[in-house]
């Protein structure tokens, strides 16, 4: 079965099994709403269906709303073999 990570995330919160604070985004102004409400740094991670996101350069750590910006860019533009990333997930930095 093939699913991504937030939707895995979905899964394990409805089973009890605890999960940092997180959603899946489409758009920069979601990210940055969604930043600002759990709080810097976090993390940006690509979702599509292929391993290697890291290797890839599809998770980032990102500190402060600026550097968000920047790096949401960067990861919408890129291609995770062969895949576009459409969508990305902000997540509490733990």
């Amino acid at each position: 079965m093939k699913i991504h990570e937030y939707q895995a995330r979905e899964l394990f919160k409805k089973s009890g099994i605890p999960v940092n604070e997180g959603q899946v985004v489409s758009d920069l102004s979601q990210a940055q709403s969604i930043a600002r409400e759990i709080g810097f740094p976090v993390v940006l991670k690509a979702q599509v269906l292929v391993g290697g996101r890291g290797k890839a350069g599809g998770i980032k750590l990102v500190s402060d709303e600026f550097e968000l910006k920047k790096v949401f860019g960067d990861l919408k533009i890129l291609r995770i073999k062969g895949y576009p990333v459409e969508t990305i997930l902000v997540a509490k930095a733990v």
